[in-house]
């Protein structure tokens, strides 16, 4: 009934071109703003928010009733976009239900990329920055896994296993080869640079042994070059990690990689070392959480190492919340969007609501389009948000009850709702 009044009112409004975003006047709504939520007359004009005591012109006024109004879900990890042509639209839609506006891709095919490019980065469906191919040593993670799923899942039409390298991949045995595969990497026209890193610290056993294949990755010694090609074309880097020497080594790399894809306890009991956290405070680093990826392999399967692994994750989100980090929400979590993500980071404790929903929204969006005004609700941001049924900050599932979404401006429409 609400979200029908609401309905009623907004048609009530003057009408505008097509191509032009309306005028609105939001009353009655109670604002985030980073700490609480306060009261608020909001005004959205030319597709930006004002909150000016001087009264703008309205076309249509719209009465939030209470309603809580926050910034829109980012998705900080996931590969659901840029792996095919297929299926676009209901994963588009599936995010935009979940309030979810921004996502990053750290690896996917510029090929598809381009083929689904109409379908993204627009008022009507969510914004995506992509990696494109991740940069990895030969026989590296991701060479098998996209192996596998073309042979298991019949994904990747467009290519055969001979075709994946410099596709789905790049690898690089030397330093030449890296400066070689750089000028392919520029080409594709990337948003940042995704590099694997695979337990550094074993690098030389595995480098050669065929047990390791799809199990290794680049020569961490290569790493400050890496960073330093990428921060020389205006590129961040951002850096698959499977443990505590694989972070540190990311942010000992020249400048310091900018983001840190995992934290090393998504699906194990790695602590974070004294090092390593020292090196947090030092470079503040963007770190993405990819947490859930634990419950979906191991609470079934291994209750026990599963709770292991939740004590250690707490452990590290202490630790790092205490070294005042740049935590970011993200899921890796191909079928699903950065929801249950941001529920499972509830269900840890270390954080309370009002930090997940600042990593959720404000962390995560200027990490993905750090160039934009996006992520908070302040003067001369772009007018996107959401408003929700009851307040987020004393129940965090109130943050998946959505009764308004504006993007751009504009109400946003969901179809099927």
């Amino acid at each position: 009934m609400r979200l029908a009044a609401l309905l009623m009112l907004l048609t009530a409004g003057c009408a505008t071109p097509p191509d032009v975003p309306p005028t609105y006047r939001f009353d009655n709504g109670l604002w985030f703003n980073g700490r609480t939520f306060a009261s608020a007359t909001a005004y959205v004009a030319d597709g930006a928010l004002h909150f000016s005591d001087d009264v703008i012109a309205a076309e249509t006024v719209v009465d939030l009733d209470g309603g809580y109004v926050v910034p829109p879900y980012c998705e900080g990890h996931n590969h659901n976009l840029g792996g095919g042509a297929d299926g676009v639209e209901e994963t588009v839609q599936a995010y935009l239900k979940d309030g979810v506006f921004y996502a990053m891709m750290p690896g996917s095919f510029a090929l598809y990329r381009g083929l689904i490019a109409d379908k993204l980065n627009n008022p009507k469906s969510i914004d995506v920055a992509f990696a494109n191919n991740g940069l990895t040593g030969s026989g590296g993670h991701p060479r098998a896994l996209r192996e596998s799923v073309m042979e298991r899942f019949e994904r990747y039409p467009d290519f055969t296993k001979e075709t994946l390298p410099d596709k789905g991949y790049f690898e690089a045995e030397t330093l030449e080869q890296l400066r070689g595969k750089w000028a392919l990497i520029l080409a594709e026209r990337p948003d940042f640079v995704k590099v694997m890193l695979y337990f550094s610290e074993e690098y030389e056993q595995r480098k050669s042994d065929p047990e390791y294949y799809g199990k290794r990755g680049l020569n961490p010694s290569f790493m400050p070059e890496l960073v330093r090609l990428a921060h020389d074309a205006g590129l961040r880097v951002a850096v698959h990690v499977e443990s505590d020497a694989d972070m540190a080594t990311a942010l000992r790399a020249g400048a310091g990689a900018d983001i840190i894809a995992h934290l090393p306890s998504n699906d194990s009991t790695a602590r974070i070392s004294d090092e390593t956290i020292a090196l947090v405070k030092e470079t503040n680093p963007t770190l993405i959480t990819t947490l859930s990826v634990a419950k979906r392999k191991f609470e079934k399967r291994s209750p026990e190492l599963y709770a292991d692994i939740r004590e250690a994750q707490r452990e590290n989100l202490t630790r790092l919340t205490d070294a005042a980090a740049n935590l970011v929400v993200g899921s890796d979590t191909h079928w699903d969007t950065s929801q249950e993500e941001a529920r499972y980071l509830v269900s840890l404790g270390p954080l309370d609501n009002r930090a997940i929903l600042k990593m959720w929204t404000q962390n995560c969006a200027r990490t993905v389009f750090p160039e934009r005004k996006i992520g908070r609700l302040a003067e001369g941001y772009e007018a996107s948000f959401l408003v929700l049924e009851g307040d987020p900050l004393a129940d965090f599932e109130n943050t998946s009850r959505i009764f308004l979404r504006v993007k751009d401006g504009a109400l946003l429409e969901i179809e099927n709702e």
